[in-house]
């Protein structure tokens, strides 16, 4: 079968690159617009310019490969890997082998300029998106904390970029729908504004054994009946707004405000018991309910004033969170345990840039920035009847004189927390540009970055039982809390160093940088000390520094990369690559708890990743273009000692970092066949293949994911400002996980998506 395929697909490409000496479809002096980016830095010079290693994504891409959330993104950037799984809450990026599962992010994101602080915000629809940036390496000098693998920047659509009203209609395998509707108007030559909405659903692509989902769909206090099936998992509906008001007083003075919202209803998480055998999931069966929703409120305020030789620029940045997850924690038929969580963020941040402009070789960026978070978190961790069996015969086998039989048929252990964070930063990057001889630059860059963290804290839990004392049956009631408030300090200074050669714009370029990761609290680790309290009938031995027991330090990283970027025949062939090394030190390792409940964050390792990367934008023929990106990463530790008991560790020390792809590889083609006096005008062939692997899942080395590759395509027709394509994702069924872990024993993987369909219709007016 897959023979048949790829010999139908070798002659379908073989009869496209004839067809054109068959239909007279172009003008000789027809003129193809490529689809160019030119963009600036935050410091003021054009991306393919500055010394680091960026990849941009311009709206077209986006529209033409369907890019439709974050994690569409890790098919076309070498080196970047966001795996597709669990719910719009986990939002892992690695780029260049950093990133986290846990805690804070180790790739930033900006979106209209604005920080999101917390990485559960990372993951929202995309819609109306005009570029998308990603710097990888370190950007700690301009951009601060939680920048130290990279950083995401998305800008939307500007209503001075365009204007009129832009409709979409997408529908495919698995209740896939979506609808988005905008409209952008420039009022005068002063003011313009748009408004835009997205409604986004599909009914998942997997089921679970146990059927469980209560069947609707709650839009803040109003409820919808679901179209999904009961035992859907990943079935989700989303609704998205945005507003963008510019206004342009004068040549020199800018005020622009984009105010978001997006709520998101999941159900469940697509993970099965792990098959050794077929290194892939078993079927999805788990028999409690689980769900996450989520509302994010973003408004934001830009202010730009151009003076003679300088341009100053003020952003603030509100947003709000809340959101709420259940989840069958033991993901079995057994009932164990299952956690709610719910969350509520506030945060602030502001920032005020000032950056020479002009034609001096002396260019210069400064600024100040601060951060306001505040985070409520509420949990409760509820053990069922086979959790309440597990914890009780822990009791009787630690000591206890007399059996003792726990009478609840559930015990809830109740949490709440509140972590605060605020910081302030002051930065500056000078760069002398033409130094002793024409073309050479030089930049160095400082960064001083304060952040202080606290956090109030109570755990309880509660539960009745009796003690049997041979004839004699006594109640007994264990009431066990855990309270108190922690704070900590960081304190980092983050430079730079960088030289770059350019030449009829070509560049070369190296770069020395250092970033780091902002360190934290685990709050899951409550969890696992106050269930040492329940399960020990003597005087428990639970450490009495919570601050040493439940924090982890902040991560550190130098950078050293060298690359370079050349353009060939005016610019039809442009090439980039880039070779890094990367130690890190302190890493956050992700591991689990000391009883099991929950995974905590700890400094136990160091590690080096180096690698290469490698991007290619071809146009070979006027109506034919390639793009291509290979990524390579070696990422391993260097020092990492588990402690599995008190007298006992296992050495991870040369071993591959968890979760990180050996390599990333992308290969896109474009066909457009122009018609002339015919009911289409362009018909477009879109091909993508696109690959990841090894990966490794655990520090053992001892279960992984080998290379896997999807294949992708789109044809479309165009007519004017009308466009209607299909597409199909994943063409080969290939069968791959997306993630591993293990809880209570057992493993646990997410498959990847199966082959699917859809159909989408754009039209402008």
């Amino acid at each position: 079968m897959h023979n048949k395929i790829k010999l139908n697909l070798y002659t379908i490409i073989i009869s496209l690159f004839l067809l054109p000496q068959m239909v007279q479809a172009q003008k000789q002096d027809e003129t193809i617009v490529l689809d160019e980016i030119v963009v600036s830095s935050k410091e003021g010079q054009e991306l393919k310019k500055i010394p680091a290693s960026v990849s941009v994504l311009s709206s077209a891409t986006i529209e033409k490969e369907r890019i439709s959330g974050m994690r569409g993104l890790s098919a076309f950037v070498p080196n970047l890997f966001i795996p597709d799984y669990g719910s719009k809450y986990t939002s892992a990026i690695y780029i260049r082998g950093i990133g986290a599962r846990m805690g804070n992010s180790a790739v930033g994101m900006y979106v209209d300029n604005v920080p999101y602080l917390d990485k559960t915000s990372f993951d929202f629809d995309f819609f109306d998106i005009k570029r998308v940036e990603v710097l990888r390496g370190p950007q700690g000098t301009l951009y601060g904390r939680n920048s130290m693998g990279g950083l995401i920047n998305i800008y939307t659509l500007s209503p001075w970029d365009y204007q009129g009203t832009r409709l979409k209609l997408s529908s495919g395998s698995y209740g896939l729908m979506r609808v988005q509707l905008s409209h952008y108007a420039k009022l005068s030559e002063r003011f313009a504004f748009s408004l835009g909405g997205n409604y986004s659903a599909t009914g998942g692509a997997f089921e679970n054994q146990n059927p469980y989902n209560p069947g609707y769909f709650n839009f803040g206090s109003i409820i919808f009946p679901s179209m999904y099936k009961e035992n859907n998992v990943e079935a989700t509906q989303s609704v998205s707004l945005r507003a963008n008001t510019s206004w342009r007083p004068s040549e020199k003075l800018s005020f622009n405000y984009i105010g978001s919202y997006e709520y998101t209803n999941q159900s469940g998480y697509a993970y099965g018991k792990y098959n050794f055998a077929t290194n892939l999931p078993d079927t999805i069966n788990y028999n409690d309910p689980a769900y996450y929703c989520r509302n994010v409120l973003n408004n934001s305020l830009r202010i730009e004033y151009q003076g003679k030789n300088f341009k100053i620029a003020s952003t603030t940045g509100h947003q709000f969170l809340s959101d709420s997850l259940l989840l069958d924690q033991d993901f079995s038929p057994a009932s164990m345990f299952t956690l709610f969580q719910s969350q509520r963020l506030n945060a602030i941040n502001q920032e005020i840039t000032i950056r020479s402009t002009g034609a001096s070789d002396f260019q210069w960026i400064g600024g100040v920035s601060g951060f306001f978070q505040n985070l409520n978190t509420g949990s409760l961790v509820t053990f069922r009847k086979d959790g309440i069996a597990f914890i009780q015969d822990n009791i009787n086998s630690s000591g206890m004189p007399f059996p003792l039989t726990i009478s609840n048929e559930t015990i809830p252990v109740v949490g709440e927390y509140i972590t605060k964070n605020h910081g302030f930063a002051a930065f500056l990057q000078p760069t002398l540009n033409n130094f002793l001889i024409e073309g050479l630059s030089v930049s160095t860059g400082i960064r001083l970055d304060y952040e202080h963290a606290s956090l109030k804290h109570f755990t309880n839990s509660v539960f009745d039982c009796l003690i049997q004392m041979g004839v004699i049956t006594l109640p007994y009631s264990k009431n066990d809390s855990i309270n108190g408030a922690e704070k900590m300090d960081f304190t980092q200074l983050l430079p730079k160093f960088s030289v770059r050669y350019e030449k009829n714009g070509n560049i070369a370029y190296a770069s020395v940088s250092k970033g780091y990761k902002a360190g934290g609290y685990n709050l899951q680790m409550f969890s696992d000390l106050i269930e040492t309290k329940m399960r020990t009938s003597q005087p428990p031995v639970v450490p009495l520094d919570i601050q040493k027991s439940t924090s982890f330090r902040p991560e550190y990283s130098w950078n050293y990369e060298v690359g370079g970027r050349i353009s060939f025949l005016d610019n039809k062939i442009n090439l980039g690559m880039t070779l890094f090394l990367l130690d890190i030190r302190d890493q956050q390792i992700v591991e689990f708890a000391p009883n099991g409940q929950g995974r905590m964050i700890k400094n136990a390792g160091e590690s080096q990743s180096k690698g290469i990367e490698f991007e290619a934008d071809i146009h070979p023929l006027r109506c034919f273009t390639v793009g291509f990106s290979y990524g390579f990463t070696e990422n391993k530790f260097t020092e990492y000692r588990e402690q599995t008991s008190e007298t006992s560790f296992v050495d991870y020390s040369g071993k591959y970092v968890p979760f990180v792809p050996k390599q990333t590889v992308s290969l896109t083609a474009v066909y457009t066949l122009h018609f002339k006096n015919s009911f289409i005008d362009r018909l477009l062939i879109n091909g993508r293949y696109s690959g990841a692997g090894k990966i490794y899942w655990t520090e053992a080395n001892d279960v992984s994911q080998k290379f896997y590759s999807l294949l992708n395509g789109r044809i479309s027709v165009e007519k004017g400002d009308f466009s209607l394509g299909f597409r199909v994702e994943n063409l080969l069924d290939s069968k791959y996980t997306t993630f591993y872990f293990k809880t209570f024993g057992n493993s646990f993987g997410q498959p990847g998506k199966p082959v699917c369909f859809g159909i989408d219709l754009n039209t402008r007016f």
